[in-house]
């Protein structure tokens, strides 16, 4: 049995599923055997076959032992695979895409797929927007099962059959999609760094410092809702949800150090306060918050 991958398309997070398109043959001492007609694909929906065909050829590679003629057939398949698009290390994720095909009408102790690895490849050509093939596998497994499905030459209670796996592994080849998604967020960030330049002993100037944060805050509240709607939600936190995260911290401590600002200004300490501002909590500010995304993003990357 062999497979040549021609496409994959249709990435949906959303339906947890993509689409792929590929030729599959095999070779048979006899022409009763017909292992393209009685596979399964495994998780698939909305298959589609074509190109049957069936030819006599003589066993030039001397895969069957004493025999002359071999039967070799060919089928085209596209269809749609489940797969859990997980995304927590958006845009460094990296997925291992399956497709199972297993034999549904013999047990492997009546038949056993053996793989045509030399012949089996994907197509070079092949174009995934915004995605890169990074390795292709072709192996053969034996399933077990804790059933007989009736069959009363088996022994009761189990049987095994056997499956070939295509496994695509890919990963994204761009990211600068990402650093747009979150330019919004640093923004937030670095307008909030401007609070620490407002002098807190004047009463409008607090004021005005009070609204750059809470403009800070509804920036970052308002770029998780984009990219919600643009990578889709995940019940896990991913790289996105914790720089959004880590900046309304940061917003949420900046609002902190205003009140704690002001407090020492009107304890009389004006010069303290001013230095509390500008050289010390400006700097612990802005290099943990860019110590804290340097890690996020390595930790994600080599995820």
């Amino acid at each position: 049995m062999g497979v040549y991958l021609l496409s994959l398309r249709d990435f949906n997070k959303d339906k947890n599923s993509f689409t792929a398109e590929f030729w599959m043959w095999s070779v048979c001492p006899s022409k009763n055997l017909k292992p393209l007609e009685t596979l399964e694909i495994i998780n698939a929906t909305d298959t589609k076959a074509a190109y049957d065909s069936v030819t006599e050829r003589k066993d030039l590679y001397g895969g069957f032992v004493s025999q002359e003629k071999v039967y070799w057939s060919q089928r085209k398949i596209t269809a749609t695979f489940y797969h859990n698009w997980d995304v927590p290390n958006y845009p460094f994720d990296r997925h291992v895409l399956e497709i199972p095909l297993e034999e549904a009408l013999y047990d492997s102790s009546a038949f056993v797929y053996t793989l045509d690895k030399p012949n089996s490849n994907y197509r070079n050509s092949i174009k995934l927007d915004g995605w890169q093939i990074t390795n292709f596998s072709f192996t053969q497994i034996e399933v077990p099962y804790k059933t007989t499905f009736g069959d009363p030459e088996l022994p009761i209670g189990k049987s095994n059959y056997s499956r070939m796996n295509i496994s695509i592994s890919i990963q994204r080849d761009q990211i600068s999609s990402f650093f747009k998604l979150i330019a919004g967020v640093y923004v937030a960030f670095a307008i909030s760094l401007l609070s620490f330049f407002y002098d807190s002993g004047k009463t409008s100037l607090i004021s005005a410092r009070s609204s750059i944060i809470v403009g800070s805050l509804l920036i970052t509240l308002l770029n998780i809702g984009i990219i919600q709607a643009i990578i889709g939600h995940s019940e896990k936190l991913t790289l996105v949800d914790k720089i959004h995260l880590t900046t309304l911290i940061y917003i949420l401590i900046a609002a902190i150090i205003t009140v704690c600002s002001r407090v020492i200004y009107e304890t009389g300490r004006e010069k303290l306060a001013l230095r509390f501002d500008r050289e010390i909590c400006f700097s612990l500010f802005l290099i943990s918050f860019i110590i804290v995304n340097a890690i996020l993003i390595q930790k994600a990357s080599v995820g």
